[in-house]
């Protein structure tokens, strides 16, 4: 690990991170770039996640890492953590002196909209204006049409005293006035927004290289968790936050019409809770003789990485999951839950059919959907 203490570096890429579907994104970015020997980047790691020291003690034990420098920050606070939180002066000023120390060519950041991005971003506008902004995609905002509320006028005004005037209410992630190039898994499938700007393909084919293997194996040690446990399952089923549940009563009842129907056709199944769930089984499951539960902090693309070649079916609500299993298991088939009482989650069916995912609104469209897979 460095420190903002480290002697300056020469002028790198940086990439700031998040979360762990970012971490992931950032890290086969960074490969891409060894491989055109291209010049290692900086990793700027603020975390915002359940486990953050768990993250933490794997990156610094990443013997293959493709970055040349990885800086942690504290945050703000930590999810379900002690309600202690930092001041935003004191984290405000850590990421603008890293931004300073690495002297980047280019930023890449994940999440225009939040306050740590957009510091990122105006810091590199401001002190190194020929570096070139941009942002990648961070799941499945960019191609539905999920729009941010406007903000208040008291917010945004307080916004602009601290963040200056180049701050912006950024409602469609990837719309920030400072964000030069959009980086996107399927540009051809973009939102309008960000069809209308400069779009660069991601680098797919990296996300299949022997470090980011690594890293996923290390993860499931550490948590000690043996990820051939998927081998005798022939789904896997990625659940929503029970509060997503609550807000969506059909979601709860079409997962228990999914569970009868896999235990009708005889299907061992896999399940993974939100990693910040805080309900010990709110559906259940773990009654199942059948089932086996993933450790529900373990990032589930990790869990991807590691079955690229398993035949799974894959089930899940409408979320980034289903983006991720779509790009990341070639061969397995993905059924999306579309409820009945679901909100903000419609996607375009052009969007589903490119990234071969079937949707399913009732039991009987899950059971014969199971039915289809059964022998493929």
């Amino acid at each position: 690990m460095s420190s903002l203490n480290d002697p300056p570096a020469q002028a790198r890429p940086l990439y700031l991170v998040r979360s762990s579907l970012q971490l992931l994104l950032a890290s086969a970015l960074a490969e891409q770039a060894r491989r055109d020997g291209q010049a290692q980047p900086c990793l700027l790691f603020l975390p915002d996640l359940q486990d953050p020291a768990l993250f933490g003690h794997a990156l610094q034990a990443w013997a293959q890492t493709p970055f040349e420098q990885t800086i942690t920050l504290e945050p703000r606070h930590v999810p379900g953590g002690p309600t202690h939180r930092r001041t935003w002066h004191d984290l405000d000023a850590e990421l603008t002196r890293a931004v300073r120390r690495w002297r980047p060519t280019c930023v890449t950041v994940f999440n225009d909209r939040q306050d740590a991005g957009q510091r990122v971003l105006i810091e590199a506008a401001r002190s190194f204006p020929t570096a070139r902004r941009l942002c990648a995609e961070d799941g499945a905002q960019a191609y539905t049409g999920y729009v941010y509320r406007r903000l208040g006028m008291v917010t945004r005004w307080r916004q602009k005293l601290r963040m200056g005037p180049q701050w912006c209410d950024v409602r469609v992630l990837g719309t920030h006035p400072l964000v030069q190039e959009f980086l996107a898994l399927y540009p051809d499938l973009l939102r309008p927004e960000l069809r209308t700007r400069a779009v660069r393909p991601f680098p797919s084919a990296a996300l299949g290289a022997p470090c980011l293997r690594e890293l996923a194996l290390d993860f499931c040690r550490r948590l000690d968790w043996d990820p051939a446990e998927l081998d005798d399952c022939g789904a896997l089923l990625t659940l929503n936050h029970s509060t997503y549940a609550q807000r969506n009563p059909h979601y709860v009842e079409l997962v228990q019409g999914c569970v009868q129907a896999m235990r009708k056709a005889g299907i061992a199944f896999a399940y993974k809770y939100h990693p910040r769930e805080t309900q010990s089984d709110y559906l259940g499951l773990a009654r199942s003789s059948d089932a086996r539960q993933m450790p529900r902090v373990l990032p589930v693309e990790m869990a991807y990485l590691l079955c690229r070649g398993h035949r799974l079916l894959v089930i899940a609500g409408m979320s980034t999951s289903l983006l991720t299993a779509a790009l990341l298991l070639p061969c397995a088939q993905t059924l999306a839950l579309v409820h009945a009482s679901r909100h903000g989650d419609q996607w375009d069916a052009r969007l589903l059919e490119a990234l071969r995912i079937h949707p399913a609104g009732d039991a009987d469209g899950v059971a014969l959907w199971l039915t289809r897979n059964l022998d493929r």
